[in-house]
């Protein structure tokens, strides 16, 4: 797990990383946490974090330009804003702020935060043995667009291409544990935010793929489509 945690008070950015290393390593995590006290350094880098702590008044680019430009290199990465003006919420919750930590820091909010960022984390990578290859790949879950099971075999459509393994329906069920993803049909789970369309036997996903759904959880879909959507806005 890569960590960045950038702060032009020097004090307090050390403080949050002795922090974060503390709770890391009592929770036995593999990590690395990159300090930086000037924002540029950080811009001109091209590194994938999984977690930012990022302070929002900062100069030349401030934490919301900074948080834009990490999230450019992975959609997925978890952001904590520091700040003590209620002024930059809106925006900061605009691009999916995950917390916010104000100053002085409050070491057990940060705890808090940092259980559920690593729930999350945990969650949402999942490993598979690819059956063409043999070999073990790690699959972000808001990459999978659906899942198809055929036969004895699990057809995974994500972004990035599609795969094949031996896991059942009830593995997916399982650790798909996010609202986004819904199981329209004994065959096919399919994440809610890749919908292009959606008509009463069938979804269309990305423009591209048609996924059926069954007669029987059309009634309960068609409510859970409606909800999802509302809630979104």
């Amino acid at each position: 797990m890569k960590i960045v945690v950038c702060d032009d008070e020097q004090i307090f950015a050390r403080d949050i990383a002795d922090c974060i290393d503390s709770f890391l390593r009592n929770e036995k995590k593999d990590f690395r946490i990159d300090l930086f006290y000037d924002c540029t350094d950080v811009f001109a880098r091209n590194e994938h974090y999984d977690l930012a702590f990022l302070d929002v008044e900062m100069y030349p680019y401030n934490g919301l330009e900074l948080a834009k430009k990490l999230k450019s290199i992975n959609p997925h990465i978890i952001i904590f804003f520091i700040t003590s003006h209620e002024k930059y919420l809106d925006d900061a919750m605009d691009i999916n702020a995950f917390r916010f930590i104000k100053k002085p820091l409050d070491k057990q909010r940060l705890f808090a935060g940092l259980t559920k960022a690593l729930g999350i984390i945990d969650d949402s990578n999942i490993t598979i043995m690819v059956k063409e290859s043999k070999s073990s790949i790690c699959i972000c879950a808001a990459d999978i667009v659906y899942i198809e099971i055929i036969g004895r075999s699990t057809k995974l459509v994500t972004i990035r291409g599609e795969y094949f393994s031996n896991k059942s329906i009830d593995f997916w069920t399982e650790k798909l544990v996010f609202s986004c993803f819904s199981q329209v049909h004994k065959s096919f789970i399919i994440n809610m935010n890749y919908i292009t369309s959606y008509k009463r036997d069938f979804v269309k996903l990305c423009n591209q793929y048609s996924v059926p759904v069954s007669s029987r959880r059309q009634a309960s879909f068609r409510e859970f489509f409606f909800q999802y959507f509302s809630e979104q806005e």
